[in-house]
């Protein structure tokens, strides 16, 4: 669903202040306070994404994907690992691969190992360290964030 073009354009502005947001509070301590903050955030961006003006399928699974790892940086890796699923599915459903693919498997991995199912997990991560990134500034971004293992 996406609105007229003004209304659209501040959702879109929305969804990334919420999305930024999100990062920031996944790089602070974390507290209650700041637990709830992120919860808000990511599910707010997501919210504003489906609002949004020149939005395509990509923001959707971005969107699930914030949403796994706040869920799983909460405590709640059921929860995770669901929004980990959207967001592979999504990635299936769009043939989105390269950073998009590797970060839905990696999402699933994470929630997988959390809930103790550990040989999935090894072959979800195996899986997101296989993908090709055609990008060497994304390949840099995503062998740090691959460096340490679910």
């Amino acid at each position: 669903m996406t609105m007229d073009d003004d209304a659209g354009e501040w959702h879109r502005r929305q969804a990334v202040e919420c999305n930024n947001a999100v990062w920031a509070l996944v790089a602070a301590e974390r507290t209650a306070g700041n637990a709830e903050a992120m919860l808000q955030a990511a599910y707010a961006s997501a919210y504003h994404w489906q609002r949004a003006t020149r939005r395509g399928p990509e923001n959707d699974v971005r969107a699930a994907y914030m949403l796994a790892k706040v869920q799983l940086l909460v405590g709640q890796p059921v929860l995770s690992l669901r929004y980990a699923d959207a967001c592979l599915a999504g990635c299936h459903e769009h043939c989105l691969a390269d950073f998009d693919l590797t970060y839905a498997l990696e999402a699933r991995a994470r929630a997988l190992q959390a809930l103790g199912r550990n040989d999935e997990a090894a072959y979800e991560w195996a899986a997101a360290k296989a993908v090709p990134i055609v990008d060497p500034e994304d390949q840099a971004i995503v062998d740090a964030d691959l460096a340490e293992g679910p």
